[in-house]
């Protein structure tokens, strides 16, 4: 495993200003671990949209959205030192060890086309729009103006990603061929049980106090509940609007884990 080593990118900025007097000392480790997390997170995901430009290119999607995926890159490595840079502020150091990096799917045996669709599908429908719907959510309950201006600025980068998921989504979809629209519903399943799996940790996770929240300790019965609403009632039915088979896709997801 690689290390992910943002201390001098850190010390480069004035530091954040936090008040943790009055939070809990199990919460406060709690919150540390939590953005630790995410600055990986989020620096993983700046390959990601890395992953997606070779890929547009050859399905010949146009060249604004190919530059705004390209940008996307350097916003996700930003959001890590963000993320960074809270952490410090909360007494922690800004290295840690990165996770397993997965390869990002490249779908051989489908047209170019359903490719990319598969991949925004996974990336912009869901992951980045759960991210929207978990980062609003944390805002509101966000207390120090550090963390405040911290999340706004995430936020503002994590619905451009998502709209433009959806945006390509809306206008692909509808002109897929019948060959390639169930290439792209036959994947749904592995994306919606990729979701799960990827959040079904916040239902181990405590749920820690006001003051803990305030600074992004997690809540985790209030986190995985976010993201079942989210699933249901924004992601499921937009993909559903476009014209793809997610519902039987979803149902099929709970169809498995139940009887699993």
């Amino acid at each position: 495993m690689s290390t992910l080593d943002l201390r001098r990118a850190t010390r480069r900025r004035p530091a954040l200003e936090i008040d943790v007097r009055d939070v809990p000392a199990a919460d406060l480790e709690a919150a540390r671990d939590n953005w630790r997390e995410r600055m990986a997170s989020e620096h993983a995901s700046a390959r990601v949209f890395a992953a997606l430009v070779a890929p547009m290119m050859r399905a010949g999607l146009p060249e604004d959205d190919v530059r705004r995926v390209s940008e996307m890159v350097t916003q996700e490595l930003d959001h890590a030192r963000l993320c960074a840079r809270v952490l410090v502020a909360l007494g922690g150091e800004a290295v840690t060890t990165m996770p397993r990096l997965d390869d990002v799917p490249e779908h051989a045996g489908v047209s170019p086309l359903a490719a990319v669709l598969r991949n925004v599908i996974s990336i912009g429908c869901c992951s980045e729009t759960v991210a929207v719907a978990l980062v609003a959510t944390e805002r509101e309950l966000a207390g120090p103006e550090a963390v405040r201006r911290v999340l706004d600025q995430i936020l503002a980068d994590e619905i451009k990603h998502s709209r433009l998921g959806w945006r390509l989504v809306k206008r692909h979809a509808p002109l897929l061929s019948l060959r390639d629209r169930a290439d792209v519903e036959a994947y749904l399943p592995d994306v919606f049980e990729h979701q799960l799996r990827f959040h079904a940790p916040f239902l181990q996770m405590p749920c820690a106090s006001d003051a803990g929240t305030a600074i992004g300790a997690p809540h985790g019965r209030s986190n995985w509940t976010v993201f079942v609403e989210c699933m249901t009632q924004t992601i499921v039915p937009g993909l559903e609007a476009c014209g793809l088979g997610a519902a039987e896709a979803w149902a099929e997801v709970q169809r498995r884990r139940a009887a699993a």
